[in-house]
């Protein structure tokens, strides 16, 4: 009995490390789709742009992400455009604080 009990502790202690790997393995562009919902998110090459509709009906890039593990974290602004480098997937609330003040 006591072996029984002790391993399903360890099926169930398996079963929670492999769903907390899944749910850390998401996708950069479903991050940003579910963080900024008023914006068009498109991915290319690597980098997802979170952009704006304008008057010609095109996308108006606002902002390009891109991750790099060689390189720290690092936000420039060109123009009306915002370049940010991070070194692994940023967390929502992490977003929010580095583009709030360029995407109201």
């Amino acid at each position: 009995m006591e072996i029984l009990g002790l391993s399903l502790a360890i099926v169930i202690i398996i079963f929670f490390i492999f769903k907390n790997k899944k749910s850390n393995e998401r996708n950069l562009k479903t991050l940003v789709k579910k963080t900024f919902p008023k914006h068009i998110i498109i991915e290319k090459f690597g980098t997802v742009m979170i952009c704006e509709i304008n008057h010609r009906n095109e996308p108006d890039e606002l902002v390009f992400i891109r991750i790099n593990p060689n390189r720290k974290k690092n936000i420039n602004q060109n123009g009306r455009r915002l370049n940010a480098e991070y070194p692994a997937i940023p967390t929502a609330r992490e977003l929010k604080t580095d583009f709030s003040k360029h995407l109201r």
